[in-house]
């Protein structure tokens, strides 16, 4: 965002030289005919947007200066420290006259708007609107003063922790800002309570007030919900609605995403996988569940569950939560939630959150069991529950002879161990076996499935249709350096 008419001279001397760069590259396409011509593209896809977006920057500028853009509105309390500079700007007043009217030297008005105004306090902010004459309600002013660490503490009560917070909720200039200083005062503290709000429905008020502050996991859980066994519920719930949020981001970012039918036949979702993707894998499977009209998520954040699929409106997405690096665990999980995101195609809502150690009905129990081997299927070729009875059969009963066993049986009957691992892993934790850590040692280790999932989101989706806000959010979920 330009702001100031220095940022805009440079921004506009930058532009010019983005604009020759890639009249320049045009022209030389011709003589350089030892260049691939996807490289080339490339190279000027690359310049073209880098021009677009500082020509945004000028034309947003340009508008309010001009006062071209009309009232300058806010919808968030976080949006708060864009209006006063976009307000400023579009009265027409200088940093330096804006510093006058508040008695401050310009420098510090450059500082504030620099950063965003995370370093101001409540009633510096106050002073400051009060001086651009931006008409707010109430409910949309600073509230009191109050430190970061009171506002941390109070959503540590609801299952949020200060680090996951500050790694997935806050944009990352806000975070530094918060470690420089634990006790900071004022606007950063509401900016985090407003972002936080955002995702989890409270108003900034409700998380610096007195009262109670609850998550509400309702809509969540509305079908269906297997909670994990020996898990904090409190921050089961709180990161169950976080990963809906970035679920719905997901869907409202692939609004062009054609649904069709979501096969239960495994025979049937097996010989696409092969006559379309050549082979069964989880790469071949993210191509697939996409074709299907279904986009998934990964997330990679410890504990609470590891996979889920939301319906929502008649649209599936699929979260998918792994912290290996495994392929065949997030391929298990991913046609595991095909199984599911087929149920019912005539309902407009569905909720299915899967965790290990389930505590649930009979009913519940059954359909997991369905949706693992039709999992085990899909990778098996349709042979999940005789190879396991092979392996059962061959081990005497024996659990600790199991490991030699599967590997034995997978090679004589020509299926991918780790395939096999996995679906007696899945069929031993509904008779209360944890082989989990027995299959893993079976497991190898290939590429970057979580990378793979992101990186075929990020392609699918169209940002364009997220606020800045919500693109930052959904960002931050999506960072491997997290």
């Amino acid at each position: 965002m330009i702001k100031n008419e220095r940022q805009y001279r440079i921004t506009k001397a930058q532009a010019e030289k983005f604009a020759r760069a890639l009249g320049e590259l045009r022209g030389s396409q011709r003589r350089r005919a030892n260049v691939h011509p996807v490289l080339v593209k490339a190279e000027e896809e690359a310049l073209r947007s880098q021009l677009d977006d500082l020509m945004r920057d000028l034309q947003e500028y340009e508008e309010l200066r001009g006062g071209k853009t009309g009232a300058v509105e806010l919808g968030a309390f976080e949006e708060l420290p864009r209006a006063l500079i976009r307000a400023r700007i579009a009265c027409g007043m200088s940093q330096k006259e804006l510093a006058a009217r508040v008695g401050l030297k310009e420098q510090q008005i450059q500082r504030y708007e620099a950063t965003e105004y995370a370093s101001a306090s409540m009633k510096r902010m106050r002073e400051i609107i009060g001086a651009l004459k931006l008409p707010l309600r109430e409910d949309q002013m600073p509230p009191a003063d109050v430190s970061s660490t009171a506002v941390f503490n109070r959503l540590k009560g609801v299952g949020l922790d200060r680090e996951f917070i500050l790694r997935r909720l806050v944009p990352r200039t806000i975070a530094v800002e918060i470690k420089r200083g634990e006790q900071q005062e004022g606007a950063l503290a509401c900016q985090v309570a407003g972002l936080v709000g955002r995702v989890f429905g409270w108003a900034p008020k409700d998380i610096i007030g007195p009262g109670p502050l609850k998550v509400d996991a309702a809509a969540s859980m509305a079908t269906r919900f297997k909670l994990p066994a020996r898990v904090n519920e409190v921050r089961v719930s709180a990161y169950l609605v976080y990963a809906q949020y970035i679920a719905l981001l997901a869907l409202q970012a692939t609004p062009g995403l054609t649904r069709h039918r979501v096969p239960r036949d495994a025979k049937e979702v097996r010989e696409t996988l092969l006559s379309r993707y050549g082979s069964v894998t989880f790469e071949a499977g993210l191509d697939y569940v996409w074709s299907l009209g279904i986009p998934v998520v990964p997330l990679s954040d410890p504990g609470t569950f590891h996979a889920a699929c939301w319906r929502v409106k008649g649209r599936n997405v699929v979260v998918v939560k792994q912290r290996t690096q495994l392929p065949w665990f997030w391929l298990f999980d991913l046609m595991h939630e095909v199984w599911h995101a087929g149920d019912a195609p005539e309902k407009e809502e569905l909720v299915v959150v899967e965790g290990e150690g389930y505590r649930g009905g009979s009913g519940e129990q059954s359909e997991e069991e369905a949706a693992g081997e039709f999992a085990g299927d899909v990778i098996l070729g349709g042979r999940s529950e005789e190879l396991a009875e092979l392996c059962v059969k061959a081990s005497g009963g024996s659990v600790e002879r199991l490991k030699r066993v599967v590997q034995r049986v997978a090679v004589e009957e020509g299926v991918p161990v780790e395939g096999l691992a996995n679906y007696l892993a899945f069929r031993l934790t509904h008779q209360g076996i944890n082989w989990w850590g027995a299959a893993r040692n079976l497991q190898r280790a290939s590429g970057n499935p979580w990378q793979l999932a992101r990186d075929r989101l990020l392609r699918g989706m169209e940002v364009e249709y997220l606020s800045d806000v919500d693109r930052d959010i959904l960002v931050r979920a999506l960072d491997e350096r997290e």
